[in-house]
Formats: structure tokens, C-alpha cells, sequence
């Protein structure tokens, strides 16, 4: 979707975030660790303090095994010798900006137009550890009903990014579930123009023009 400067450079790190995030597979294919690699090296360049909080739990011992423990509480399938890393503040900082600029990414390829400014946006997002017991809840197959993919000639991007959704053009309504790898999922809304619906918007909504911004609830996992 077209963006400026400033918003392109500054969701940077945020793609950078979940492109390493939705790497995070102990059964990865050797493109994908070689990849991951790739992408660690310009971690520590550009945002060295996320890999620090993604490795710190590996310092201790028993942090670690604390860790796998939890999620095999979970559900989660953890083989003894996995890798562990611990999401903090920094990382769902980016998480959260990632989710919002991938709402505002799939209206835009949805409306042929970008979200106005006097629209509002909202987000969150999951990590495969978070559908590991009962799966992806039933209810967005039945509010996001189409299913589709990013599509230019041969690029088809179906098996690393796939997205489901649901389009109401004449009120200017859009929402939307989308699944980056194995590793990463977001869900979004987005409301055209949010004056008729504000009194009856629930939880924390922001105009385009504020991805940028200080928000409290981007350090939150909601």
C-alpha cells in the first residue's frame, strides 16, 4: 500500500519483529533457519535490545526450564532441546504496531484506497504457542468468511501469508484475521469514518496517522 517516508521507516523494526517471530518453528525447513539467521544478524544492528530481551531467558537455567514448563502446561508441544525466548514490553511494542499497519495494509488491498485519517484502526496478535490447545477459535471463520491471499502474476503468497476477511464498503466496515508463516497471527479492524460509531466502539482504536505515536496499549498483549 503506498506510505510516506516517515511511516515506512518508522514500522521498520516492526517488520523486522514479526519476521523473526513468525520464524519461530523448531521443525523449520532449512530456508527458513537459514533465513532466520539472516534476519538476526540485522536484529543486532538495528534493534539490539529486542534480541537481548529475547535471549535473556536463556541466562539461568531454571528460567529456562521454568519456561517450558509453562507452555507444555499450555498445551504446547516443547521437545527437551528447543530453544526458548521471552516475549517482553519492547517486542509487543512491535508486535502491536506490526498488527495495526497489517489491518491497515489488507483494508487498503480490500478498498483500493487507504483508511482516512478520520477512520480508526484496531489490532492484536497471537503466537502459535497461543492457538496450540484449541486452535484458531471457530468464531473468525464465521465473521471473516472470505479467504485470500497477496497475488501478483506467479507471487502468491498463500503459504506464508494467508488472511481472512469481511468487507462492508457502503459503511465503510472492515475486518480481518491473517496468518504470517506458522508462527504469527493478527487480527484487525477498521472503521471508515468512526464519527457515527464512536459511542459504540469498545477497546483502543487509533487514526492512521498515529501508528507512530506513544500508545500505553502497544506494551500490552490484549
Amino acid at each position: 500500500m503506498p506510505a510516506c517516508h516517515q511511516c515506512n521507516n518508522g514500522t521498520s523494526t516492526a517488520d523486522l519483529t514479526a519476521a523473526m517471530v513468525s520464524r519461530w518453528n523448531y521443525n523449520s525447513p532449512e530456508q527458513e533457519r537459514e533465513d532466520h539467521s539472516r534476519l538476526v544478524r540485522q536484529v543486532k544492528i538495528q534493534a539490539p535490545r529486542l534480541l537481548d530481551e529475547w535471549t535473556a531467558i536463556n541466562a539461568n537455567p531454571s528460567d529456562r526450564k521454568g519456561a517450558i514448563d509453562h507452555l507444555r502446561s499450555y498445551g504446547v508441544a516443547v521437545p527437551d532441546d528447543a530453544g526458548v525466548a521471552s516475549i517482553g514490553k519492547q517486542t509487543i511494542k512491535q508486535l502491536n504496531i506490526f498488527a495495526h499497519k497489517a489491518a491497515l495494509c489488507l483494508y487498503f488491498e480490500q478498498a483500493r484506497t487507504p483508511l482516512p485519517n478520520a477512520g480508526l484502526v484496531s489490532a492484536h496478535w497471537r503466537s502459535k504457542e497461543d492457538f496450540s490447545r484449541e486452535g484458531i477459535p471457530a468464531l473468525f471463520s464465521e465473521i471473516f468468511p472470505d479467504v485470500a491471499a497477496l497475488v501478483q502474476g506467479r507471487w502468491d503468497t498463500s503459504e506464508t501469508f494467508q488472511y481472512r476477511y469481511a468487507m462492508n464498503s457502503e459503511n465503510g466496515l472492515f475486518g480481518c484475521l491473517a496468518r504470517l508463516r506458522t508462527g504469527l497471527y493478527t487480527a484487525g479492524f477498521a472503521v471508515r469514518d468512526a464519527t457515527s460509531l464512536q459511542d459504540a466502539l469498545e477497546g483502543e482504536w487509533i487514526s492512521p496517522n498515529q501508528l507512530l505515536d506513544e500508545h500505553e496499549h502497544f506494551y500490552k498483549k490484549v
